[in-house]
């Protein structure tokens, strides 16, 4: 639903960062009686539009192809935001920019939802696997090898969406905030949640024999996303960068992974479409592996911005079959 925004607070968003460069929002048309939903993430764009339909416009304002956990929004950006009536963060530390938002946005109807409440975080530390070698762990050395880049990226991996089971329980978080935004199309949502469960939970048995039916247990990917889902299924991701793609890793740990990708006979690299960095290829090169695409979720391409959450979901369950087989 349209809002007017206060002259002083368009001004504020301005000024907070005037030497930022153009808006990458969505900016198309929208009926004026549609909910207006900002989000920072794909998988949390995708997962309001399941649940919201024809009722709500969603816009992520984190451009195609863009890294969420570096993002700073514009200007204009902040403006549009104002005009609008949810901004929906995971709840983690994926979205360091969040305070500056909500501080820029003080006076405005703009409410603010962390869809991750009900999730159990998984520590970083947790998620990332620390390499065996000479038969003892050298994560009491390398602990600090993914960050090169400088930056602080937070106690808890961010990447929640990826496991079904916390899908739903972001779709429930969302469910009851249209309601409150809505209370109208309260039964709509709810139905709408009801259909989203029930793929979610047959997306969650095709995980599940994926795991089940492969002969490795080892995934070898571009960074550090899939920790929650390796978590739920049982198998062991092993990432080139760290919880950020700019995370890159040390030389001993480089070696590291070469060393146990060969012992586990690993015959595949998981590349993500938004993330490629150079040293995945060298490492692809290295071990002769073929690549297969995955989706993190956090950031899509141009084309796949109208995917749908399970779509991209169902793409990852055949490169899971293909890359543990």
């Amino acid at each position: 639903m349209k809002k007017v925004i206060p002259a002083l607070t368009v001004a504020l968003a301005s000024a907070s960062i005037l030497a930022a460069c153009g808006s990458n929002t969505d900016s198309s048309t929208s009926d004026d009686n549609q909910t207006e939903v900002y989000t920072s993430t794909f998988a949390t764009a995708a997962i309001a539009r399941e649940i919201g339909g024809d009722q709500v416009n969603v816009k992520m304002i984190v451009p195609p192809g863009a890294d969420p956990h570096s993002y700073e929004p514009t200007s204009k950006q902040l403006t549009e935001i104002a005009k609008g009536d949810l901004f929906l963060l995971t709840g983690t530390t994926l979205e360091p920019y969040s305070k500056k938002i909500q501080e820029s946005l003080k006076g405005t109807d703009v409410r603010f939802v962390e869809t991750s409440k009900d999730v159990h975080l998984l520590e970083s530390d947790a998620t990332l696997h620390a390499h065996a070698e000479d038969g003892h762990d050298d994560h009491a050395t390398d602990e600090h090898a993914y960050e090169e880049d400088g930056h602080d990226h937070g106690k808890y991996d961010p990447h929640v969406w990826l496991d079904p089971v916390n899908a739903k329980a972001m779709a429930r978080s969302i469910t009851t905030a249209l309601s409150k935004e809505v209370p109208k199309e309260k039964a709509t949502f709810e139905k709408n949640l009801k259909s989203f469960d029930q793929q979610a939970d047959a997306l969650d048995k095709e995980f599940k024999q994926a795991v089940t039916d492969g002969s490795k247990k080892e995934l070898l990917v571009t960074h550090a996303a899939y920790g929650y889902l390796a978590e739920r299924y049982g198998f062991t991701q092993l990432p080139i960068a760290g919880i950020s793609p700019s995370d890159e890793p040390s030389q001993k740990q480089l070696a590291a992974l070469v060393k146990e990708a060969r012992m586990h006979d690993l015959k595949y690299v998981a590349f993500e479409e938004t993330v490629s960095p150079k040293v995945a290829r060298v490492i692809q090169k290295e071990i002769g592996a073929e690549s297969v695409t995955i989706h993190n979720l956090e950031s899509v391409t141009k084309a796949q911005q109208n995917s749908s959450y399970f779509k991209l979901m169902e793409e990852n369950v055949a490169t899971l079959k293909q890359a543990l087989q």
